[in-house]
């Protein structure tokens, strides 16, 4: 993939947790996405595996672009 910020190729890889990763908008005590508030789930551990997510890494600008 190609950087939309620098336009350099990316690497890809991904980001894994034991705990559900989420899209949140602010930072609780308690992981859990606020539905009503447009917060939601990107990926939820399987038994004996981490959640994880897929992303695109630019070392250069130093972004993320994460695949849901």
């Amino acid at each position: 993939m190609i950087c939309p910020y620098c336009e350099r190729e990316m690497e890809k890889g991904l980001i894994e947790s034991p705990e559900p990763i989420n899209f949140m908008k602010e930072v609780r005590a308690i992981n859990r996405p606020k539905e009503n508030d447009g917060e939601f789930n990107l990926a939820k551990p399987k038994f004996g595996r981490h959640a994880h997510v897929d992303l695109w890494l630019c070392r250069e600008c130093r972004k993320i672009v994460i695949e849901y």
